[in-house]
């Protein structure tokens, strides 16, 4: 594959490769939002080698104090106060790790923002009926229609087979299918940034505010910050089996790409979509970290944290 020498050349090669392109940015963001996760899981795992007790076992912890739910439960709605609080307040939990992922998820959106009504031109000039036909009807439901019954499927599948992670991760997905969509909601009427397809010419720099009328808006696009919201869930659920992360992104990411194609988001949209979903996908599997209790082990008097993961 020969790369652009120039901008001209860049965006006719952008439109013929935009899901390389999706899936260069994101994949670049995600490694960035990972680094954190390692960071956290090397400091869990340097805790739990200085304790000298040994940590509980599951069977021990109480059933209401357990955060792997296989049936919607009060444990399990209560979870979603507990995510939906730390969703809300993350920013200001954030490490300089996170912020630095945050401002590189800014500057990148900051940068497609400048090139929004070039990219939407050169993918409009060149449509397809078939492909238009796949965005429309095999694509563009995953963010909305199609992931509900998929997540149904998935806990069925694990009731018949007694798998609890994969009633757990159904659960989970559904979870992050409701945050990703209210988040996507709330965003989208304080901002009301005008779609590709209202204006003539189109116009990415049209931005309404918060006090426009109650209608749909474009910025952020909430089909990808759904999709990528639960598919984040799954892949981290599963991400000992290599092919489901894969999959997920791949999915994740063709859905996006469908919503620029379709003309009913920016690329700028979608982007953000997806690091939204992202990072609410994560948030709510990095909560299945449970801290027990302090116990105090040491001739100081000092206390050791119990942390017991649940995969």
């Amino acid at each position: 594959m020969n790369l652009p020498r120039n901008i001209t050349s860049f965006l006719t090669w952008g439109k013929n490769h935009l899901l390389v392109l999706i899936g260069f940015i994101l994949i670049f963001q995600f490694h960035a939002l990972a680094q954190v996760d390692t960071i956290s899981a090397k400091r869990l795992k340097a805790l739990a080698q200085d304790d000298s007790i040994p940590a509980k076992p599951l069977s021990s912890i109480p059933k209401d104090e357990r955060t792997l739910s296989i049936v919607p439960d009060k444990a399990y709605f209560k979870s979603w106060l507990t995510d939906g609080r730390d969703i809300l307040i993350s920013p200001y939990r954030w490490n300089k790790y996170q912020w630095i992922a945050a401002s590189g998820v800014v500057v990148v959106a900051a940068l497609l923002y400048t090139q929004d009504i070039r990219i939407q031109q050169v993918v409009q000039k060149n449509q397809n009926p078939f492909i238009s036909s796949v965005s429309t009807y095999g694509l563009k439901p995953w963010g909305s229609t199609y992931t509900i019954p998929a997540l149904g499927i998935l806990y069925g599948v694990g009731a018949i087979l007694k798998d609890d992670k994969a009633r757990y991760t159904a659960l989970k997905g559904a979870e992050a299918y409701v945050f990703g969509f209210i988040t996507a909601q709330v965003l989208k009427q304080l901002t009301h940034r005008n779609r590709p397809y209202i204006n003539d010419p189109p116009n990415p720099y049209l931005w309404a505010g918060p006090f426009a009328p109650f209608d749909d808006s474009s910025f952020p696009s909430g089909h990808t910050t759904i999709v990528f919201a639960v598919a984040t869930v799954i892949a981290t659920s599963y991400s000992k089996t290599i092919w489901v992360p894969i999959a997920c992104y791949t999915l994740a990411g063709l859905t996006a790409a469908s919503r620029v194609y379709n003309n009913d988001h920016w690329f700028s949209d979608v982007f953000v979509g997806a690091a939204l979903g992202f990072a609410i996908g994560r948030t709510i599997m990095n909560n299945h970290i449970k801290k027990l209790k302090v116990l105090p082990i040491s001739h100081a008097g000092m206390g050791v944290m119990f942390v017991y993961q649940l995969d």
